[in-house]
């Protein structure tokens, strides 16, 4: 395992012992919703886009999932070479949330979670879902930490990551045009029923 630098290090540790839970509590309950089952948001949102929306909403959805193939591709890039602890492993903090004992450095969760917003965002035709999404985002990343699985410099690197694999899949054009091509018809061919009836677009 690696570290950062020692004043790196100390500010990653004293901004993760202000965040830390100190001890159970009702907040526990919050933070386990939005460490785990808020994250079941993003998918929703971007299957009710692609269910029930037009064309443009349904390329934003291949936008989304383009950013969120990038982030984890970068993500798992950086854990080749780079391998930091997570809170409990060194054990430092509380510990609430059942994780396995891996990279913390980025945050996975953070990282695909920003993907979506950030893509969203940026792409303009869902601006307001992602922004939207991008606050859950917030929440998701203060959880993780809150409930000892992160510390707050994997949020942070997982930001980077999100822009990044936002910028990159916002730029995408002829690729998405082409994936909407041809995944397209074939979606309509096997919904066909659904559409005729309007009851998916």
């Amino acid at each position: 395992m690696t570290t950062f630098t020692p004043a790196l290090e100390q500010l990653n540790v004293y901004l993760f012992q202000l965040i830390n839970a100190p001890a159970a509590g009702i907040m526990l309950r919050v933070g386990t919703f939005f460490a785990s089952d808020a994250v079941a948001l993003f998918p929703l949102v971007l299957l009710f886009n692609w269910f029930w929306r037009g064309e443009a909403q349904k390329k934003a959805v291949l936008y989304a999932l383009f950013s969120m193939l990038l982030a984890l591709v970068i993500n798992i890039t950086i854990g080749m070479v780079w391998q930091h602890p997570r809170p409990f492993m060194i054990p430092l903090g509380q510990h609430f949330l059942y994780h396995a004992a891996n990279n913390s450095f980025p945050s996975d969760h953070m990282s695909l979670a920003c993907a979506i917003s950030f893509s969203l965002i940026g792409g303009g035709t869902l601006r307001r879902q992602g922004l939207a999404l991008f606050a859950v985002s917030v929440l998701v990343a203060w959880a993780r930490v809150f409930m000892g699985v992160h510390f707050p410099l994997d949020m942070a690197a997982s930001l980077g990551v999100a822009l990044v694999s936002a910028g990159l899949s916002l730029r995408s054009v002829t690729a998405v045009n082409a994936v909407y091509a041809y995944v397209y018809p074939r979606y309509h061919a096997l919904f066909a029923a659904g559409i005729r009836k309007g009851v998916i677009k």
